[in-house]
């Protein structure tokens, strides 16, 4: 991981997730523990992904699933 623990904990990735987990949550059948899990799980691959793209600070991985879950949880509120 070549960024440091704070460094750009918000970025363009955070909206992109906000409007993929907002465009997930209008499948009924999901709910917030499998957000939960895919959140979790896609962090974590995306910890040992050759890609650039994939490497962020530890913060903005815990902000990427804060987005997940205020994407989801904004786009139910409206259902």
């Amino acid at each position: 991981m070549d960024k440091t623990l704070f460094e750009d904990p918000i970025n363009l990735y955070s909206v992109i997730h906000f409007i993929e987990y907002g465009i997930l949550a209008l499948h009924p059948a999901i709910t917030s523990m499998h957000v939960l899990f895919i959140s979790i799980l896609w962090e974590l691959i995306e910890l040992v992904l050759p890609y650039h793209w994939a490497r962020e600070s530890i913060l903005n991985k815990v902000f990427d699933i804060f987005f997940n879950f205020s994407g989801f949880y904004c786009v139910r509120l409206f259902l």
